[in-house]
């Protein structure tokens, strides 16, 4: 009975150990077993005497430092930085780490500050669904595990107000910088977003994206609505691809074509620093005709040609310095100056919104800024005041596809406008004042039509449009 007895004990510590976790790298781990991997790491950190409450440290590594010294600066020993780097290096190159990468560790700091703190985890983001966790177990073993999160594709629909920025605002409902961009640059016409929005201000937005469990936005794909109530009026805009186009283009509620003839402003972010007409040139020291507008804006800042068509010049031209100037069609031409780089050449064609340089301050110039001149017949204009062609309006068929499709679309946003504000859909989607549609196909979609009412003072309807180019930016 006792050798029976001491060889079943013999047998379950050794079947103990070759079932336990072996040091070292792991098979994926779902988000949720690893947050109770890191519940634990903490609970058992809190129970070692000699040490203080564990707590998060973001750690960003600096320009020239190795993964190892940026984990020591957090009070980490080197030794045990060591052991960590070596895990991490099982699953990505560890030896070129680049600025300002950063990750999250947990550590529990000594009561006696002349000892080191230890490591209880580190988290490093590898992609935008994926990292890998370290963890640090109670007999001080670490572990390493592939945290890898679901990516789904959704349909959202973001309504919130502008608080510090479009871009900040529209980024805590998912929206990428790039999709926000797109978004200031089709309203271009009608808003100045330096002078026009206010804190307040609402903004609608409908968008493909690709999205994590956690909520993380990987990809975000086609704009297909966006909307700004903001000056006393609203502007919407639906995505559309008329039949034939090669593009998809963007048209207000009534399917008029909101791509404007040339582009008010052929820069993003600039402010107007001298207007066109008499002024006092501030290096010739006299009264002298400003034939354009002059935008400041800091040097390197993209500069886009302002419509379709070929480049005439792109070369040096005394004191306008870097010059490119662009033949539109009926007897159109713009002009641009003092870049300081060029990005195309005589005789190529150019689309609206292509980059044909850079701002700089070449020529008779006394700061970066770029010197933008409208033609008609060889005649400089006023760029506020030009009356240029006017867009096309659908019509037919594609009038009748566009409307169908802009019914889709408000039908979409007043769902999510309903549970919003009935509180109804899901509770943090409804907080940051978003829903989404997951697996978006005919036979998902909501039975139920919205109409948008017609905008109260920017609503491009029957009156006559005004040009892009104009004093009041664009039709209200």
């Amino acid at each position: 009975m006792i050798f029976a007895s001491a060889t079943a004990l013999t047998l379950g510590v050794l079947l103990w150990n070759v079932l336990q976790p072996v040091t070292g790298f792991s098979q994926p781990l779902d988000p949720i077993a690893a947050m109770a991997l890191e519940t634990q790491a903490f609970a058992e950190a809190a129970a070692r005497p000699g040490y203080n409450q564990p707590e998060d440290v973001a750690i960003s590594v600096r320009a020239g430092e190795t993964l190892a010294d940026a984990i020591v600066r957090a009070g980490v020993s080197p030794g045990e930085a060591k052991v960590a780097v070596g895990l991490l290096s099982k699953a990505f190159d560890v030896n070129a780490p680049r600025p300002g990468q950063s990750l999250e560790a947990a550590i529990a700091r000594p009561l006696d500050p002349s000892k080191p703190a230890q490591l209880l985890g580190l988290t490093v983001r590898t992609g935008p669904a994926k990292q890998l966790a370290l963890t640090t177990s109670g007999d001080g073993v670490m572990r390493l595990r592939a945290l890898e999160e679901p990516i789904r594709a959704e349909r959202r629909v973001a309504i919130g107000e502008i608080n510090g920025s479009l871009f900040t605002s529209a980024a805590a409902m998912g929206a990428t910088p790039s999709l926000t961009q797109q978004v200031v640059k089709l309203f271009a016409h009608k808003v100045d977003f330096q002078r026009d929005i206010k804190s307040g201000d609402t903004f609608k937005l409908v968008f493909d994206r690709k999205v994590t469990e956690s909520g993380r936005t990987v990809e975000a794909g086609n704009l297909l609505y966006a909307e700004i109530e903001a000056k006393g009026g609203i502007d919407r805009f639906y995505s559309f691809q008329a039949q034939g186009a090669k593009t998809v283009e963007y048209y207000d509620e009534f399917g008029k074509n909101i791509k404007g003839f040339l582009l008010a402003t052929p820069i993003s972010g600039a402010r107007t620093s001298s207007g066109f007409g008499m002024r006092f040139h501030p290096i010739v020291g006299f009264m002298k005709m400003h034939t354009g507008i002059d935008f400041a804006a800091p040097t390197g800042t993209k500069i886009e040609a302002a419509g379709d068509g070929v480049v005439v010049d792109a070369k040096w031209w005394g004191g306008y310095g870097r010059w490119v100037r662009i033949r539109h069609t009926s007897g159109w031409e713009t002009g641009y100056a003092h870049m300081s780089s060029i990005a195309v050449k005589p005789g190529q064609k150019v689309v609206q919104g292509q980059v044909i340089g850079y701002v700089g301050t070449t020529g008779r110039s006394t700061g970066p800024h770029l010197h933008f001149e409208v033609w008609k017949d060889k005649r400089p204009i006023d760029p506020r005041s030009a009356k240029v062609p006017q867009s096309n309006t659908l019509t037919g068929p594609d009038l009748i596809a566009f409307r169908a499709r802009k019914r889709e679309i408000d039908t979409m946003v007043a769902m999510a406008d309903v549970k919003r504000t009935d509180g109804s859909g899901d509770s943090l989607a409804m907080q940051a004042g978003a829903y989404h549609f997951e697996n978006e196909d005919a036979t998902s979609r909501p039975a139920a039509l919205a109409q948008t009412d017609p905008a109260p003072v920017r609503t491009n309807g029957r009156a006559q449009l005004r040009p892009a180019l104009s004093s009041t930016r664009g039709a209200r």
